[in-house]
């Protein structure tokens, strides 16, 4: 046991636990010596911050860029020819070299007919035509700006939207339609799903730019539509959520107890609520002896990329070649399909990223067959929609089995909320505001109730009782229920800098 506990490197819970509420509360026992100790950070959410658009407008058409692009690939390809090297990146400074030439020759031909263009400007063009060829073209900027969120493309309307400031409208990054579909399908070729691309017989497509942002793209909106979801967090914990103003001590205190107590959790929220971000934080608190597959329709946790932790085993399913034999599509892999697998793979846990279609089913059966310690998130635009949305995602079963598996499987919902106040001059504000316990009912519908809810004005999560399983959580993790039982444990550090706005009624 002794060995064991030297790969994994990780301090007991409880005396992390301990060593934060004497941080917290001055007449808490201090915590005895237990070694290397964590402690979860206390902060107020970061302020908001003022960024101005950059100006600068390319001297060049995107016609001009995708020419310059299309020569600098032939002379990209006879260079290989003629010198082929086997280093990437001795390849891409090549690469910066001729075009660097080609923008060079093309200034010097415009400079005949209009006015020359300055070293900014030059410096400019070279890198939307490198962008062009290695990156995501005009969508770069905004992918490399760490305050935006989200980028919209319908059509020649472009918006954009910021952590800390109001949707702006830029502009065009195809100069018509047909460029626009070429765009995408080359930014879905560049991503390594080169089965993804926008047709007459395919006309959705799903997938990862490579950075990590998720993009979705269609032809069935009249306009062709581009939307890209930047995963400006990479690397969360759930001290940095803290920080953020996502979690208070007491919240991150019990969910880390819940990970290592090994209980099924389902992360809920609406659109763009942190609901990945927090399942990442999550995981990196699974013990470092465990092993979890991790199934996802396309990579946005990205668990098997960190060394610290448990081992991760990253699945990601894949579209068909847009074939059908037998009335199913070509080589499609999905997340159900790969559920008995994934619990084949001698895997202690099984992670979705986000239950979107009949894998609900699955995941649900694995959790109540022992699949314990798992998680997943689920869209839902208010906590007490969590339910209806699992009974409309198990399509076949009667609703009364659907209840039934919930509450077998599922032990805690906790569910996220989104505050937007970029309008008034503040931030979008993410929280936890329930934790909901779920346990089978004597009717068959699931019970469920409020450990975190709301109280007062304050939309924020604050503790209202201990969990059933509250003996529980203390022997196999070391919680201390006076996270739950005395209020100024539970409280957030630093008030929310909100509307006092009052939650729907819904």
């Amino acid at each position: 046991m002794a060995e064991q506990s030297q790969v994994s490197g990780m301090p007991r819970l409880q005396d992390v636990l301990r060593q934060s509420l004497a941080q917290q509360v001055p007449d808490m026992p201090a915590a005895p010596p237990a070694g290397t100790v964590v402690r979860p950070s206390v902060g107020s959410s970061p302020s908001a911050v003022g960024v101005t658009e950059q100006a600068g407008v390319l001297p060049a058409s995107p016609q001009d860029i995708a020419g310059l692009r299309d020569a600098v690939s032939d002379d990209i390809v006879a260079a290989d020819e003629k010198d082929p090297l086997a280093n990437e990146s001795a390849r891409r400074e090549r690469a910066r070299s001729l075009v660097a030439t080609r923008v060079s020759r093309w200034a010097v031909d415009q400079a005949r007919q209009r006015a020359a263009l300055t070293q900014a400007q030059v410096e400019m063009l070279c890198q939307a035509v490198y962008d062009a060829l290695f990156h995501a073209g005009p969508l770069q900027k905004y992918l490399d700006d760490p305050d935006v969120e989200n980028i919209v493309v319908l059509g020649d309307s472009v918006q954009v939207d910021y952590f800390n400031r109001p949707t702006v409208r830029v502009a065009p990054v195809a100069q018509n339609d047909d460029e626009l579909i070429a765009l995408i399908n080359r930014l879905a070729s560049n991503s390594g799903h080169r089965e993804r691309r926008l047709s007459a017989s395919s006309p959705m497509v799903s997938f990862r730019l490579p950075d990590g942002s998720r993009a979705e793209a269609t032809t069935l909106t009249g306009d062709p539509f581009l939307g890209v979801r930047r995963h400006r967090v990479m690397a969360s914990s759930l001290e940095q959520m803290q920080q953020w103003g996502t979690l208070s001590p007491a919240l991150s205190a019990f969910l880390h107890a819940l990970v290592l107590a090994k209980k099924n959790v389902l992360i809920a929220g609406d659109m763009g609520t942190g609901k990945t971000s927090l399942l990442r934080a999550l995981a990196k608190k699974i013990p470092a002896e465990e092993r979890v597959v991790t199934l996802e329709s396309d990579r946005e946790l990205y668990l098997d990329q960190f060394e610290d932790g448990a081992q991760f085993l990253a699945m990601e399913s894949r579209e068909s070649n847009g074939e059908l034999v037998d009335g199913r599509p070509v080589g499609q892999i999905t997340v159900a399909d790969m559920f008995p697998h994934a619990l084949r793979m001698l895997s202690t846990r099984v992670i979705v990223g986000e239950v979107r279609d009949r894998e609900a089913i699955a995941m649900l059966q694995a959790m109540s067959a022992g699949g314990a310690g798992s998680m997943c998130t689920l869209h839902a635009a208010y906590p007490k929609l969590v339910l209806p949305r699992l009974v409309t995602l198990c399509p076949g079963m009667h609703r009364d089995d659907v209840h039934e598996l919930v509450g077998t499987a599922v032990n805690f919902v906790v569910y996220l909320k989104q505050i937007n106040q970029t309008r008034q001059g503040g931030r979008r504000h993410r929280f936890v505001s329930h934790v909901l316990e779920v346990q089978p009912g004597e009717s068959g519908r699931p019970s469920l109730q409020e450990i975190f809810a709301p109280s007062g004005c304050d939309l924020r999560g604050i503790p209202q009782l201990a969990p059933s399983c509250i003996e529980e959580l203390e022997t196999l993790a070391g919680f201390d229920r006076r996270w739950l039982t005395v209020a100024q444990y539970g409280a957030w550090p630093a008030p929310l800098d909100l509307l006092r706005a009052k939650e729907d009624a819904a």
